[in-house]
């Protein structure tokens, strides 16, 4: 529960950084505007947490090579270390500021720490990877009515373990035409492992 209200609460900054941004002149600042509430939580950049994490949990950790087909204009990063050892994890958010549905995350936590995906009552797929490892993909995809409105909102999900992480590579729902349970799949294939 804490997790969806994390990823609503990241969700519900973005837009209103992105209303804010075409709402103000275009003074420059240290910070730019749509960057600020990620910095003010924690983030930094992908590099300076992935090494804060690795250095936290005492081993080595890869990301994956690939990308989905979408395209970013950031890219932000932060290492959670829970004070007893039992939520460390590295949070990695690609945005488009302009595209608020181009939002794909990669969630890595150790293996001890690991979230139980296999006992989720969701629907589920399994995949096997070339590791003969498996992977669970949903989707936290629903409907949601806002302003006389409807609009998809959620996450697809593909959870895999590999070298002692549990990864977690979450893309936006409303792109699952662009970046399919496939191409999740792939992406995860391109960790290196030891």
């Amino acid at each position: 529960m804490k997790r969806a209200y994390f990823i609503y609460l990241l969700i519900f900054s973005f837009f209103t950084s992105n209303i804010y941004v075409h709402a103000t002149d275009n003074t420059q600042t240290d910070i730019p505007p749509f960057e600020k509430p990620y910095l003010e939580i924690g983030f930094k950049s992908v590099e300076e947490a992935l090494k804060e994490c690795e250095i936290h949990n005492q081993r080595e950790l890869h990301l994956p090579i690939k990308l989905p087909p979408v395209q970013f204009t950031h890219h932000l990063g932060r290492c959670i270390k829970d004070k007893n050892n039992h939520n460390d994890e590295l949070n990695i958010e690609y945005l488009h500021e302009a595209h608020g549905e181009y939002h794909y995350m990669i969630d890595i936590r150790p293996i001890e720490q690991r979230m139980d995906f296999e006992n989720s009552k969701k629907y589920k797929k399994i995949y096997k990877l070339s590791d003969d490892s498996h992977a669970i993909y949903f989707t936290t995809k629903r409907i949601l009515y806002g302003g006389g409105s409807m609009f998809n909102g959620g996450f697809n999900i593909l959870v895999f373990e590999k070298s002692g992480w549990q990864y977690r590579l979450s893309i936006d729902s409303r792109l699952e035409n662009q970046v399919t349970a496939d191409i999740l799949v792939q992406i995860a294939e391109s960790v290196i492992s030891d």
